[in-house]
């Protein structure tokens, strides 16, 4: 019980510090002890979705404050025609806004959020605070966010004994 408690803690952990990944641990707690992996890897699935749940909400709040708001509205004036470089970063540019329109309807986000949950690409941090500016419910984005990563740390957590440990 006490190990499935600390997977938690460190799902939660690697939630907000990426540099402390939770998939060592996972490997090592079964590899060392007789606790189930699935226990395991559903306790750190927990421990993260609950911190990037709040991640979600931070960004949520934040996105919405009227400072970000008001600095994000104010219009530098430009007095000089476009340069070339910025006339070769406005097809690219173009393209990316038209993908982020694409990403920003409801299936969509809940696809990309799953994916990112699974396979670490784009990274959940960095779609934990996107999504935190969509319409996504905070209900939606829980669920996708732990059914994805039960299905990365299970996986993981399985990897030991399918090696034969």
């Amino acid at each position: 019980m006490i190990k499935v408690l600390a997977a938690a803690a460190v799902g939660l952990l690697s939630a907000f510090l990426p540099f402390t990944p939770a998939e060592p641990y996972l490997i090592a707690a079964v590899t060392t002890t007789g606790t189930p992996p699935v226990a395991l890897g559903v306790a750190a699935a927990a421990g993260q979705t609950a911190g990037k749940v709040l991640i979600f909400l931070g960004a949520r709040g934040a996105i919405r404050s009227q400072w970000l708001h008001r600095r994000l509205s104010r219009r530098r004036a430009t007095t000089q025609p476009p340069g070339r470089l910025a006339t070769m970063v406005a097809r690219p540019k173009a393209a990316g806004a038209r993908l982020v329109e694409v990403w920003e309807r409801p299936r969509h986000t809940a696809g990309m959020l799953l994916v990112s949950a699974v396979t670490g690409f784009p990274p959940l941090l960095a779609t934990s605070v996107y999504l935190g500016r969509t319409p996504m419910p905070p209900a939606a984005f829980a669920a996708a966010c732990l059914l994805g990563r039960t299905i990365r740390f299970v996986m993981i957590a399985l990897v030991p004994q399918l090696a034969g440990h």
